[in-house]
């Protein structure tokens, strides 16, 4: 795993001590008495509640996590870093948080506030609600990074997500019902689409279809079959880290 710049965890500390501080607030916005017990739910504007859990074992050192969505379905939201730019990163299918955790620790390090979560069985509401969780604990801006599944879904609900920059490793074009390819989205923002030649689970023209077909620069084809975030452990791994600072350099303009 990646080394995290140490401040990282006192931001972080930070940044739950105000979550904390805003579950503690009256409506009224009257101090609660000593004695008041916390409120077990946090709500910030339009953001769902989120109830705060146990961070797991996988997560970066300084992580915080919190469930959001329906009690009998969640979405299991971790996250870690501090700052107002906000980045998440969509699992694969039938994967989560757990995957991307490397991601989350190289990425907080260089400044970003980082999440990744579980699905639950309406995958939208999962991709949607890690947005709203982490804009609930400071992110003012938000880009999404996802894998094949977690690709597609950011891909097709660019817009509603109201993201700055998406990448996508290798995305199949449709997944479940969901349609990502670019002639059907509205979303016209940052984009990059990474894909291997050689993918066996998803082929490379499905990726392409996400891609924008009049602007090749949203397209990048890499030799070999890694799928999705096999891609961090292969021969193209600091290739594909570099396209991604990049392109959130990009979105968040600067």
């Amino acid at each position: 795993m990646h080394s995290v710049v140490k401040v990282r965890v006192a931001r972080l500390g930070a940044a739950m001590g105000a979550l904390l501080l805003l579950a503690g607030c009256t409506s009224g916005g009257e101090e609660p008495a000593p004695d008041a017990a916390p409120e077990e739910t946090v709500s910030v504007g339009p953001s769902p509640a989120i109830r705060p859990v146990e961070v797991p074992d996988c997560a970066p050192e300084g992580s915080a996590a919190a469930a959001t969505g329906p009690d009998d379905d969640p979405t299991l939201v971790v996250w870690t870093g501090a700052g107002t730019k906000g980045v998440v990163l969509a699992p694969q299918n039938q994967s989560d948080y757990c995957q991307w955790a490397d991601q989350m620790a190289r990425l907080a390090g260089e400044g970003y506030l980082v999440a990744s979560f579980s699905w639950s069985d309406d995958a939208a509401g999962s991709l949607l609600g890690a947005v709203d969780a982490l804009r609930s604990v400071g992110a003012q801006q938000v880009a999404l990074v996802g894998a094949s599944k977690g690709g597609t879904m950011s891909a097709a609900f660019a817009d509603e997500a109201d993201a700055v920059a998406v990448v996508a490793l290798g995305p199949p074009a449709t997944f479940e019902g969901t349609d990502a390819a670019s002639e059907a989205s509205t979303y016209d923002g940052p984009l990059l689409v990474v894909a291997s030649t050689d993918d066996s689970q998803v082929s490379v023209d499905s990726s392409r279809e996400v891609a924008r077909a009049d602007d090749p620069s949203t397209f990048m084809e890499l030799s070999g079959g890694a799928h999705g975030v096999a891609l961090f452990a292969g021969e193209h791994a600091s290739h594909v880290e570099a396209a991604i600072d990049g392109m959130l350099a990009q979105g968040f303009g600067g």
